[in-house]
């Protein structure tokens, strides 16, 4: 028996960013909007797995959790692994972020919402 399967793309940032208020409403709405980009942003790497929607909202709910206030760097570093779940996705991603911004694509800029240029 052949089995088929349905490919649905990601949701937009707007449609993605509608999901989280949505089902995270106590997520501050900056951050929620911080948080999305950064998961489009991964999505555009060339990962093993990139992050589905749910585990977009499983971040948002992690960050309400540490009540963070903002992307930082210490804050990111400890919540990857819900966004990834491939280490060598991680390390890609590390690399991606501890990139000098010169040698980076603009569409690749990942410090920018972690608030380092």
């Amino acid at each position: 028996m052949l089995k088929q399967y349905l490919f649905i793309g990601y949701p937009n940032v707007d449609q993605e960013l509608a999901v989280v208020r949505l089902k995270v409403p106590e997520l501050n709405p900056k951050l929620a909007r911080k948080a999305v980009e950064l998961v489009q942003m991964m999505r555009n790497m060339d990962l093993r797995k990139s992050p589905s929607i749910s585990e977009t909202l499983d971040w948002a709910k992690a960050l309400v959790a540490l009540n963070a206030q903002n992307l930082d760097e210490k804050t990111l570093e400890n919540t990857i692994t819900v966004l990834l779940k491939h280490e060598s996705d991680i390390q890609k991603a590390k690399r991606q972020l501890n990139q000098p911004a010169p040698k980076r694509k603009a569409d690749d800029d990942l410090t920018k919402y972690l608030g380092r240029n």
